[in-house]
């Protein structure tokens, strides 16, 4: 490996420690038997892993990043989960599945792509009866977001917070010491220097603004 993926598979298992949270949201689900799972935006697919773990079921991860994805299926294949997932190379705004498809639709950030309430009336249909949808969105306009659950017809579950010093805690500021050690130990790799700044930058501007904190929401389709 490179430098830049020996960064990106340390970041990642940093991103690791909020698999506990995905596991949680999990939990809150009833029981469903072999459930299948459309994991929407799912990146290197941290918590795609975990939830083919956790799950017994099938997980169809989908993502328009094809190196994140080549990151997720060398994880498939070291963890022989080749049956339990299926990795899709498609754009949120372009997939599409049959209708009534999936017992559970997974969203860890990306209905922010296409907005809280367009994320919810176009992937609807994509749901069985009685379907669910985890949504990990930001904190913002949390009001607005429960009347669109009524408005499109879903029904509350659980929700819970993931305020900002959590994220800094678990997250980010074991993440900024990795970018760190990396820039120090690399100075001159330049592809690995510029994705660093990235994510300094996101650090930067979550931080500065206190972005950071999150919501979990559990719905499901009436």
């Amino acid at each position: 490996m490179n430098n830049l993926d020996c960064y990106e598979v340390e970041k990642d298992n940093i991103r690791k420690n909020l698999n506990k949270y995905t596991e949680k949201a999990f939990k809150l689900l009833p029981k469903i038997k072999n459930p299948r799972i459309l994991d929407v935006g799912c990146g290197t697919g941290v918590p795609t892993i975990k939830l083919a773990e956790i799950s017994g079921g099938h997980i169809t991860a989908l993502d328009s990043d094809l190196k994140s994805l080549k990151m997720l299926q060398k994880k498939i294949k070291a963890q022989d989960l080749d049956k339990e997932v299926h990795v899709i190379c498609d754009s949120i705004f372009t997939m599409d599945f049959p209708d009534e498809n999936f017992d559970i639709i997974w969203a860890e950030g990306s209905v922010a792509v296409m907005g809280f309430e367009n994320s919810e009336k176009e992937w609807k249909r994509f749901l069985k009866p009685e379907g669910f949808m985890v949504i990990h969105d930001d904190l913002g306009d949390i009001n607005k977001k429960l009347e669109l659950i009524k408005k499109y017809d879903y029904k509350l579950i659980a929700k819970f917070e993931l305020p900002h010093e959590l994220w800094w805690q678990e997250y980010y500021s074991p993440l900024e010491k990795l970018i760190k050690e990396f820039r120090n130990k690399y100075p001159y790799d330049t592809e690995l220097i510029d994705e660093l700044n990235k994510c300094q930058g996101e650090i930067d501007e979550n931080f500065t603004a206190a972005k950071a904190s999150s919501i979990v929401f559990i719905i499901q389709r009436i």
